[in-house]
């Protein structure tokens, strides 16, 4: 289907430019015209104005405004990642190193502290107990199993204070002689009543 053709009318200086241009840019008169028309309704540049907006000039306005954006963007990313995140990366880290044990740390106790902490319960219930509330055979056996062979581990004197707290608490205080008596607590003082 081809479509009509109307002819414009130009004068002879406007016709050659418009000639010049078709050349120029490789196209044929209807083509540039086409061109033409699409161009001022894509741009809503008036075509009136020959000396209006400058497209480069435009573009390398934006560019600038563009360039500036992203130095401040990047300037504020920075002084995010110094103020916030390499603080909060730091201190992570400093948790990891804390709560990862070395590696040459043992898993667990070892042989010889096992065997110090078994002696050290040992003692604390043959001497902590009414002798009448044990068991006879331990009560035989008590001196020689509690017999502390080398020197009492340091590392164990938090867990064995511990674990007596917890044996105070756990045994009913008749069954244990006056020392290991869990110690009362203090009464907390009342405040003193306002006269009415």
């Amino acid at each position: 289907m081809t479509s009509k053709v109307k002819t414009i009318a130009a004068d002879e200086p406007a016709y050659d430019a418009f000639r010049q241009l078709a050349k120029e840019y490789q196209l044929s008169n209807p083509e540039l015209l086409a061109a033409m028309v699409q161009y001022f309704r894509v741009t809503k540049a008036d075509p009136r104005e020959p000396t209006g907006p400058d497209l480069t000039s435009s573009l390398a306005m934006l560019g600038e405004k563009i360039d500036k954006l992203n130095k401040a963007t990047i300037g504020f990313i920075r002084e995010q990642e110094k103020t916030f995140l390499k603080p909060i990366l730091a201190q992570v880290q400093a948790h990891q190193v804390l709560s990862t044990p070395a590696s040459s740390t043992p898993d667990g106790l070892s042989e010889s502290q096992e065997e110090d902490m078994m002696r050290w319960l040992v003692r604390v219930l043959s001497k902590g107990m009414l002798p009448d509330q044990l068991n006879p055979e331990f009560l035989g056996d008590a001196p020689a199993m509690g017999a502390s062979i080398n020197p009492e581990d340091p590392a164990l004197a938090l867990l064995k204070s511990k674990l007596l707290a917890i044996v105070q608490l756990a045994f009913r205080p008749e069954l244990m002689i006056p020392a290991m008596r869990a110690k009362p607590k203090p009464p907390t003082p009342t405040p003193p009543s306002q006269p009415a």
